[in-house]
């Protein structure tokens, strides 16, 4: 089904003006449940026109996460999209929330258009800040970069509710007025997929390394990629593998990136009509610099290990209510990012592996010491150890090492069955092991 402009544009309208008869709380937050669906993007700058601030909320977020980041951030207002549906149902769809009288807010929030909870190397996730000047440095960037026009179409095979899907799948598009194909990333539908993709003449792609692979394995691929002449990756390092792979069968060369939600999200790429680097992230993007700083924080020689640093306008303005950690990230105009890096004298980036306490899996950042306290909720966990293992296709895949107080086969299953209920999905382990 196709949108026209001005339909969208009375959507929005019509949704900021029945938000603003009805908020009852002077919060700054509404708290949206991002799908990718046309209501999304209505829903989105509908809050903005409101004069309230997007709060990306996963939608396969279960109780325990969901009760956690409302206490947060008190928010003024909830949108629970019914994706079966075209318009909306206010009185369906529309939550509005009395304050909390103890919520404070410490943070300034001028400029602050877009929340997104990430960061929880400490158990717990932090809201990342980001600003009109953010997004729109980095939507301008990426408009320059991919030389998209009106007669491009879009379309970004992630999740809404990342970053990186948000900005290419749909801010961008809507600010540099190009079309753009909003779908679900369904592998499971993977033949409706590139159907959706031939029958729109899409001819710019961004998704993550695990997509590309499962694409590049559909008979006769080629022909629905026919149109298609840009291809970008994100999320987690691209293996020569899935490039090969995806170059073998369809034809078409994986330019990759590299960011992270508090860079706006995307900071480096390899760039188009270049030759493409396969064991390099790219260079950084025009409106943003990358350096390499070692533990003194002093810029490492070129090829020297050290954190990736980034500096520009794209830099988020640092964490909801935690200026103590916002220091400790942001310092002297620097992003330190967490992750390993080395720089050639080219301007080449390259991902040596991670500092921070994170699992990247198919682009879904997951922080153990967060997944252990969630799992330790439940009364009959004595104790939890994550670990991962390396995959080619995902990047990482985690598992879980499970001692329960009570220990049954009925006592495992009923465990695994509490946690699907109560912990957002993409955080589960693929591998459970119970000891006894």
């Amino acid at each position: 089904m196709s949108f026209d402009r001005k339909t969208i544009l009375e959507a929005i309208d019509n949704l900021s003006v029945h938000l603003k008869k009805n908020f009852i709380s002077d919060s700054p937050f509404v708290l949206l449940s991002t799908y990718n669906h046309i209501k999304t993007v209505i829903a989105y700058y509908a809050i903005l026109k409101s004069g309230k601030i997007a709060a990306i909320l996963n939608p396969e977020c279960k109780s325990i996460e969901l009760t956690e980041i409302i206490k947060d951030i008190d928010p003024c207002a909830l949108l629970f999209i019914n994706t079966n549906t075209i318009t909306f149902n206010y009185d369906e769809e529309v939550v509005f929330r009395t304050p909390d009288p103890e919520f404070v807010v410490h943070s300034n929030l001028n400029d602050v258009s877009t929340l997104i909870f990430t960061n929880a190397e400490d158990g717990y996730a932090k809201g990342a800040m980001l600003t009109d000047r953010n997004l729109i440095t980095e939507i301008n960037d990426i408009i320059q970069i991919e030389n998209m026009a009106a007669e491009k179409v879009g379309c970004a095979l992630l999740p809404f509710y990342h970053l990186f899907g948000l900005v290419k799948g749909m801010l961008t598009p809507v600010y540099g007025g190009y079309p753009f194909l909003i779908c679900e990333p369904d592998l499971l539908n993977i033949s409706g997929l590139v159907a959706q993709i031939k029958k729109y003449n899409v001819t710019n792609i961004y998704s993550v390394p695990s997509v590309y692979y499962v694409l590049s394995k559909v008979p006769g691929i080629a022909s629905y990629l026919e149109f298609v002449n840009d291809y970008i990756s994100g999320g987690n390092k691209l293996s020569e593998f899935i490039f090969e792979s995806f170059k073998r069968n369809t034809g078409g060369i994986l330019r990759e990136g590299y960011g992270l939600t508090e860079a706006s999200p995307a900071c480096t790429v390899n760039y188009r009509n270049t030759e493409v680097n396969i064991n390099s992230i790219g260079k950084a993007f025009p409106s943003c610099r990358i350096k390499i700083i070692g533990e003194k924080d002093n810029e490492c020689k070129t090829g020297k290990l050290g954190e990736i640093c980034i500096k520009g306008d794209n830099v988020f303005k640092g964490y909801f209510n935690n200026e103590q950690l916002s220091k400790r990230i942001l310092r002297n105009g620097w992003l330190h990012t967490g992750d390993l890096g080395t720089k050639d004298s080219k301007g080449y980036i390259y991902f040596r592996g991670l500092k921070k306490n994170m699992i990247n899996v198919a682009g879904n950042n997951i922080y153990p010491r967060e997944l252990e306290r969630l799992l330790k909720l439940h009364e009959n966990v004595e104790s939890i150890e994550i670990f991962s293992k390396d995959s080619n296709i995902h990047g990482n895949i985690m598992g879980a090492k499970i001692k329960l107080r009570k220990y049954s086969e009925k006592s495992q299953k009923s465990f695994k069955e509490w946690c699907i209920k109560n912990i957002t999905n993409t955080k589960l382990p693929r591998i459970w092991e119970f000891l006894d």
